[in-house]
């Protein structure tokens, strides 16, 4: 059969636009492989002017350990009862180099935005004369103190003065200085009263840890929780009579409403803690040294120990992480309150601490 021109040219002009079509269609199916996603192309939440670095909820005490999506279950702090309930069956312990990130802005981990904050504490934490240093702490046991109120992380040693290990703590804090916050027992203070005067000449703070570790004192009548911290005072004051002890912390956590009653008379705030390092369970000095590189955030108050037992590995993971949590974060004393002018104003400064 002869194919007509007219014919010819339909066929020649169809086999074109089949190609040109074709041609566009596989042009179509490569588009999205050149564009970037929408996720890329938007601008970084934490590129946004003003857009913080750290997590105020943390310093607030709502989140001390990050995201509840991106960190493990964390330990149970004790808020009444005896210290150091021990991880449930199963847990992973934390590992140094999986710290838990905070919620923020692109993630970025508090103590990454910017360099570090002067080692002293914010002065708005001081509610006043004649009264204790630090707020109570809706979230505490109690009202007792789960975090510093700013952004500076205190660690606290309890159950000293120990004759060993308690100046090896004061040396290595020296050595970065550092200042901390120690909760001392009466008797202790009263068989050690240079390491008192030691640790108060260093520059830092006391807290009151009860006469001989009474865990049970809260739940004894005022009266005899009074006469508790009195004696305990006393004892400190016996080895520097013008000490400031601004914080009462109940041994073992067991914290009563009496108790911090108690302690409010004497001008003390009560003292709990936000990372437990379970020290006194002595788990070695690697586990310390990962549950304080894990669990330190901003704000964070840390409990550990400088006597009540032997104490090497609080000494040996101390020496260790010091010198990185002294580039993450501001490590302080507690601070120690304000005294009520004598002269109404005229007998200046101000001496900080409760009289």
């Amino acid at each position: 059969m002869k194919i007509g021109a007219t014919t010819r040219t339909i066929a020649i002009v169809t086999v074109i636009v089949s190609a040109i079509l074709g041609s566009s269609n596989l042009l179509g199916d490569s588009a999205p492989d050149d564009r970037d996603p929408p996720a890329r192309s938007a601008a970084r939440v934490d590129d946004r002017p003003g857009s913080g670095g750290y997590d105020p909820d943390a310093v607030r005490g709502n989140r001390h350990r990050g995201s509840a999506d991106d960190r493990p279950a964390p330990r149970a702090t004790p808020s009444s009862g005896a210290r150091g309930r021990q991880q449930a069956d199963g847990e992973p312990a934390p590992q140094a180099d999986s710290a838990p990130k905070p919620d923020v802005p692109g993630g970025v981990p508090p103590q990454q935005a910017g360099p570090p904050l002067p080692a002293f504490f914010n002065q708005q934490v001081v509610v006043g004369p004649g009264k204790p240093p630090l707020l109570p702490d809706k979230e505490g046991p109690f009202g007792s103190r789960l975090t510093t109120g700013t952004l500076q992380v205190a660690l606290t040693f309890d159950d000293g003065p120990d004759p060993k290990y308690t100046p090896e703590v004061l040396g290595l804090l020296d050595e970065y200085g550092v200042k901390a916050t120690f909760c001392l027992v009466g008797e202790m203070a009263a068989q050690f009263p240079d390491l008192v005067r030691e640790i108060v000449d260093k520059g830092h703070t006391l807290c009151n840890h009860t006469w001989n570790h009474d865990v049970e004192l809260g739940t004894k009548t005022k009266a005899v929780i009074r006469s508790d911290l009195a004696r305990t005072n006393d004892a400190i004051h016996a080895a520097v009579p013008d000490a400031k002890i601004s914080y009462f912390r109940h041994p073992g956590g067991a914290w009563t409403q009496a108790a911090v009653d108690v302690a409010k008379e004497f001008g003390m705030s009560s003292l709990h803690w936000t990372v437990d390092t379970q020290d006194w369970t002595k788990p070695g000095a690697k586990v310390i040294e990962k549950t304080l590189a894990t669990d330190t955030a901003l704000g964070s108050i840390v409990l550990m120990h400088d006597a009540g037992g032997e104490r090497e590995g609080t000494v040996t993971a101390l020496k260790a992480i010091l010198p990185e949590l002294e580039k993450r974060f501001a490590l302080a004393a507690l601070p120690p309150g304000v005294d009520e002018p004598r002269l109404h104003g005229r007998d200046l400064p101000l001496h900080r601490g409760q009289r």
